[in-house]
């Protein structure tokens, strides 16, 4: 099976379309705050397909933790942002639905 076709995978691929949402509504004046959604809800996929190629169980691990860190990060940039008003109960609610899951999936994932 490859990286891309895991319900973890497919989940952060959901992240990342909220995100964009999310992005595209942002109102002028919060480029730092997209600027960090971007990069790490980007880093959420990416970490998770590079440990999902290591051969080590210590080494996945290590990249799926950081995959689990970032989506830490994204759940707190939701909070932040919705503090702030520029997003909607709607996109907040369902954005740390995913993050929780996604946490709680990278948590258990082995491979071997």
């Amino acid at each position: 099976m490859q990286f891309s076709q895991t319900k973890i995978y497919l989940r952060t691929m959901d992240l990342i379309d909220l995100s964009q949402t999310i992005l595209r509504d942002l109102p002028l004046g919060y480029g730092f705050l997209a600027d960090q959604l971007r990069r790490a809800a980007s880093s959420i996929p990416l970490n998770f397909a590079e440990g999902y190629g290591k051969r080590t169980p210590k080494e996945q691990r290590r990249f799926f933790m950081i995959a689990r860190g970032s989506t830490n990060v994204v759940a707190a940039i939701l909070d932040v942002g919705f503090r702030l008003g520029v997003m909607t109960k709607e996109q907040h609610e369902h954005g740390m639905e995913l993050c929780d899951h996604l946490a709680r999936m990278l948590t258990r994932f082995r491979r071997f």
